[in-house]
């Protein structure tokens, strides 16, 4: 099982310097206890997150680091040129030395797109979105050298090229983010990963979403073990849960009231976003006090047995392999940081270790309903793959 970090920096204070350092402090040391990754996230002109160029952090993470590899969540492709943000990653894939993993979205908050100049597409976004990430796989995969040529709805390109090529070849690895089931088309179809999060919804949905996603893929023909399925979930550990919840009642709080002040909400909600106003909606209830937010299973805040049993849990219900660990969120301390990371790699990582992949509790004994099975599975009595082959 694998074990990353994940930063949207947000600066309470506007110290953006020290933000910044205290991440890649964190990053150098996540590397030296063991971690696989760190993922950085994209956001524009908010107290939400100081970081509106995670290819120039993820070119710094790489200046600090030799292994751990260097994941993004998410570019959004809505917001910028695609030729651009092809170059961009690209340049990281090769500085790195082959250690990027590409993580795209379509974005959601309105104060973004009309920070960008593209205030007019978010009701397209999904299009916009399509037609972006047609055009960044497409100069990544062609021939170095090679004219690359797109007429879109919204994207008008002639003989392009895209110097440097990914290191990773055809691509580096990309994920998708998602809280619906439209992006199921770009993951079952080119075999890319999906990420998630509880962050805007409780932990159950999240679990019913995953299940759901990997069936629909099984019928589609994916071997559900081929897919990377990352869970990024906000986590804080101390020796003891009065600590833990002492330490990170502030932060998350601050950051819960921040991220629903920017959500869409409201009559001006743009189409496709009507999911975000609920949560906003359900914000002004009460639902992301720290009591609510544990309740629901939206973050973990506790000692490190505690986490190990709902890992062990989510493994059951969702077949987890991946958990992304938002750690530094709204600010919190730097050294209540490290702690909490120096918990996790010392309880944590060890105990799943050697933790084989499994599939979800409810799909091991379901077979794919289209008539031409694209693989056959076999569990033995823990819910481990004994055999796969393909039909």
């Amino acid at each position: 099982m694998k074990f990353s970090l994940f930063y949207v920096l947000e600066s309470p204070d506007r110290d953006f310097r020290r933000a910044y350092e205290e991440m890649l402090s964190q990053v150098e040391i996540a590397e030296s206890l063991g971690f696989d990754g760190v993922w950085l996230a994209e956001h524009h002109g908010s107290a939400y997150g100081s970081m509106p160029s995670p290819q120039v952090a993820a070119a710094a993470v790489a200046a600090r680091t030799t292994r751990i590899r260097i994941g993004i969540a998410v570019s959004n492709l809505t917001l910028a040129w695609p030729v651009r943000i092809a170059e961009d990653f690209a340049m990281v894939d090769v500085i790195s030395g082959g250690r990027l993993d590409f993580g795209v979205g379509r974005g959601y908050q309105p104060h973004e797109f009309r920070a960008m100049g593209v205030a007019d597409k978010q009701d397209v976004s999904r299009e916009v979105f399509e037609e972006a990430f047609q055009i960044v796989t497409g100069l990544w995969t062609k021939a170095v050298g090679e004219p690359y040529t797109f007429h879109g709805k919204h994207f008008q390109i002639d003989g392009v090229d895209c110097r440097p090529a990914p290191l990773q070849q055809p691509t580096p690895p990309i994920y998708v983010a998602s809280i619906s089931p439209e992006t199921f088309d770009l993951v079952a179809d080119h075999g890319h990963n999906m990420l998630v999060t509880p962050t805007l919804m409780t932990l159950p949905e999240l679990n019913g979403f995953v299940v759901g996603a990997k069936r629909t893929l099984m019928n589609r023909g994916r071997d559900p073990l081929s897919l990377d399925f990352p869970m990024n979930w906000q986590i804080h550990l101390a020796d003891d849960d009065t600590q833990a919840v002492r330490q990170a009642r502030p932060s998350l709080e601050w950051y819960f009231d921040n991220v629903m002040s920017a959500v869409p909400q409201g009559a001006a909600t743009p189409a496709g976003y009507e999911r975000y106003a609920a949560l906003a909606e359900a914000a002004a209830e009460g639902a992301m006090s720290l009591t609510g937010l544990r309740e629901g299973g939206i973050c973990y805040v506790g000692e490190p047995d505690g986490l190990i049993r709902e890992i062990e849990i989510l493994r059951e219900e969702t077949g987890l392999d991946h958990l992304i660990c938002w750690m530094r969120f709204g600010g919190m301390p730097h050294d209540d940081v490290v702690r909490s990371m120096e918990l996790l790699a010392e309880h944590v990582i060890p105990h799943f270790a050697d933790a084989p992949p499994l599939v979800p509790r409810a799909l091991r004994h379901e077979e794919p309903t289209q008539t031409d099975k694209f693989f056959e599975i076999e569990f033995d009595d823990e819910g481990e793959v004994h055999e796969l082959s393909r039909g």
